[in-house]
């Protein structure tokens, strides 16, 4: 059975102790720690191989949120709150749900089971076939709190947004928009089929149509090379 290690933060003894026993009533769930203070969190999360974190929104001093915004790498989120107005801005942490107090056992189970089918998938993305190892066909991104798989022969090109990225293929109209940064994907992509062309852009070697003025064109996008990735873009490209 997958088990998955979680936290608890709640500074509301009572409340904590609901958690902690929807928690305990899993036994996918196993429970590192329990903390009514966020900096005493924060250590815990630095400190152990934390993946879900249950926590309320407003805390003395750093909050719910901001101690989810300030982790990096993130675990996985779920809200447990009495605070429905942060909602909206939960949604921009890609977090796997956001629960309303008072919680019942049926809601709980629900986002964990979630937290874990996640988890599953997450694993199954980084478990490449024999044989595949330089040349996978796809990748999964968390993308509106689900993990999507992205075939790579769709992809045609990828653009950069600060924290976010945007994901361009043939069958979507809308780009795909994930919290990754451009290098975390980059590793991600076989190198002999994508190529970082700017700081902003990633491109697939294998939809480019032209190439002019120190731009790729791939469909109705005209996208820069910069100075510095030209002569080994156009080596990779043998023009």
């Amino acid at each position: 059975m997958k088990i998955i290690s979680c936290i608890i933060i709640d500074n509301d003894k009572r409340d904590l102790k609901i958690t902690k026993d929807q928690v305990m009533r899993l036994p996918f769930l196993h429970l590192v720690g329990t903390y009514t203070k966020t900096p005493e969190a924060a250590e815990a999360l630095h400190r152990d191989a934390i993946e879900l974190i249950f926590t309320e929104t407003e805390m003395p001093g750093l909050s719910g949120m901001e101690l989810v915004r300030s982790v990096a790498p993130r675990p996985k989120v779920i809200f447990v709150t009495a605070h429905p107005q942060y909602a909206l801005e939960s949604y921009n942490l890609n977090v796997v749900d956001y629960l309303l107090k008072p919680v019942s056992e049926h809601r709980f189970e629900m986002a964990a089971a979630k937290a874990l089918e996640l988890s599953k998938l997450q694993e199954l993305s980084r478990v490449k076939p024999a044989g595949m190892e330089d040349n996978p066909h796809y990748i999964f991104v968390t993308s509106n709190y689900s993990l999507v798989k992205v075939n790579l022969e769709e992809v045609s090109h990828i653009e950069g947004l600060k924290d976010y990225v945007k994901i361009y293929t043939s069958t979507q109209n809308n780009p795909i928009l994930t919290r990754m940064t451009m290098k975390s994907i980059e590793t991600k992509l076989p190198p002999h089929r994508f190529f970082r062309v700017h700081k902003s852009y990633i491109v697939a070697l294998e939809k480019i149509e032209a190439i002019r003025n120190q731009r790729v064109k791939i469909g109705q996008y005209m996208i820069p090379v910069s100075d510095s990735n030209y002569d080994s873009f156009r080596r990779k490209v043998n023009a």
